[in-house]
């Protein structure tokens, strides 16, 4: 079975970058966990696939956040990710379904709704630096491209794409970043355009039918030089522990931990990754004496 891997690179001897992810692995994983809907898994696979993207320019222990808080049924989708490959993410309603659009394609715009799109990275020294811009559509990639080009000055091209069969699970999922770097000539820009114009189908589809990463570059890239620099495995990855989610308990405050007591038990959910965690009335009061 293939893994799911990124791969970073340039092309154009080297005035253009690129980062293309597979990511089908880890979106079921998130949506096993979940248990959402079609449209739910979309968006929230577009979302973890565009911060794997964004997370690929981190360094060591840096991460990035993003956050799609819009006014559709989704009520909010959230992802984090590392510079190690490593993503976990949510939405808030997870049960959500819509008619498909017109062209047969899930509705992942009218799930989203429109509103802002909240950036933050975490860097090594402990800094966190957020930008805010407002969603241009919902559907995700034009989202991100929008903050890019907003936020940061660079002008950018993604792809982001899951594709869901009838059965639910996540056949193919992935994404596509290309950017100019400074040198880029008028040239090159327009044979970005011509690359992805002459894209018969969507990133996701393209990846179910090429599990071999080198492969579908290949495809993507057409008659265009290109250099792979990097590789890098991604997983989903949750950083919660019951160790965590006890320090959470610790500051609810003692009346509500005592209201815990008394009913003998309690059990706190990960928003990331839906794991169960159950505290007993011992493990309770240890954490009573603590807070």
């Amino acid at each position: 079975m293939k893994q799911d891997e990124l791969l970073i690179g340039t092309m154009l001897d080297g005035k253009v970058r690129w980062v293309l992810a597979r990511t089908t692995d880890t979106v079921e994983e998130a949506r096993r966990r979940h248990g959402m809907s079609t449209v739910a898994t979309a968006a929230l696979g577009r979302l973890m696939t565009g911060t794997l993207i964004l997370a690929s320019s981190l360094k060591g222990t840096e991460s990035i956040t993003l956050r799609l808080l819009g006014d559709g049924p989704l009520e909010g989708v959230v992802a984090v990710g590392n510079a190690r490959g490593e993503v976990r993410g949510y939405v808030r309603e997870p049960l959500v379904d819509l008619p498909l659009k017109a062209s047969g394609k899930l509705d992942v715009g009218a799930a989203v709704g429109l509103g802002e799109l909240s950036v933050s990275r975490s860097l090594q020294n402990g800094e966190v630096f957020t930008g805010t811009v407002p969603m241009v559509s919902g559907e995700v990639a034009e989202d991100l491209v929008h903050y890019l080009l907003t936020s940061e000055q660079i002008p950018s091209a993604m792809l982001l794409g899951v594709l869901v069969e009838k059965d639910y699970h996540v056949a193919g999922a992935g994404g596509l970043l290309i950017q100019p770097l400074p040198g880029a000539t008028e040239e090159d820009i327009q044979a970005i355009e011509n690359l992805l114009g002459h894209l018969k189908i969507g990133i996701s589809e393209l990846i179910a039918q090429n599990q071999i990463l080198e492969e579908l570059l290949g495809l993507l890239m057409g008659q265009l030089s290109y250099r792979v620099l990097e590789r890098r495995k991604v997983t989903f990855c949750c950083t919660c522990s019951k160790e965590r989610l006890g320090d959470t308990l610790v500051s609810i405050g003692k009346k509500e931990i005592a209201d815990l007591i008394s009913d003998g038990n309690a059990e706190m959910i990960c928003h990331f990754c839906n794991e169960h965690y159950q505290f007993n009335a011992e493990e309770l009061q240890q954490i009573l004496e603590r807070a």
